[in-house]
């Protein structure tokens, strides 16, 4: 199978441009619904069209348990993840209760690549639903790495001959230099709210 790649900020516009009060459906093909990925799912939500975000673990439940959950779901996306451990036959159920998954929210079913193909396999009618809205994740290209971070950090600490903590305490009292470095600096420390 080949599905396409995009990274979550293109995920987010395809939430954003759901009809409200309509139910929209998109796969995600990721290793797994780790931390990083739904906290980025989470702020790019939170950023782009102010929405939030539940995500729901379905390793242990029936696929009627599952639409069960959804229905109490008041958030405007919905993350759903551990299809794994689900049997085909779940799978099977899940597609007869198809109609129970209209909830009004954005479904975001997070599966890795062998479960997709069983999922699509044994779910023809949601697969229907989903139509071309199945990707594979991949790192936002604007978004700087853990190491690339720490290099651009490195480099502005030598060129000022400051150190972290000094451009915080700097800026905390009003006598850090308004320039796009230093505000640069302060962001990538994740202290954005201290600059003026």
């Amino acid at each position: 199978m080949k599905f396409k790649a995009a990274p979550i900020f293109k995920i987010v516009r395809l939430i954003d441009l759901q009809p409200p009060g309509e139910t929209g459906f998109c796969m995600l093909v990721a290793s797994s619904a780790d931390a990083e990925l739904i906290t980025e799912l989470r702020q790019e939500l939170d950023v782009q069209i102010a929405a939030s975000l539940s995500v729901l673990d379905v390793k242990d439940l029936t696929a009627v348990a599952l639409v069960e959950q959804l229905r109490t779901k008041q958030d405007a996306a919905v993350l759903i993840y551990g299809f794994e451990t689900w049997a085909d036959d779940q799978f099977a159920s899940l597609d007869v209760n198809r109609s129970r998954l209209e909830t009004g929210a954005f479904l975001v079913f997070t599966v890795d690549l062998e479960t997709a193909g069983r999922f699509l396999n044994c779910a023809p009618n949601i697969r229907s639903f989903l139509g071309a809205n199945i990707f594979v994740t991949t790192p936002d290209p604007s978004v700087m790495s853990l190491q690339e971070i720490s290099d651009r950090l490195n480099q502005l600490r030598t060129y000022y001959g400051l150190s972290d903590k000094a451009v915080i305490e700097r800026a905390a009292s009003g006598d850090l230099s308004p320039d796009p470095h230093f505000v640069e600096w302060l962001v990538l420390l994740g202290r954005s709210e201290l600059v003026r």
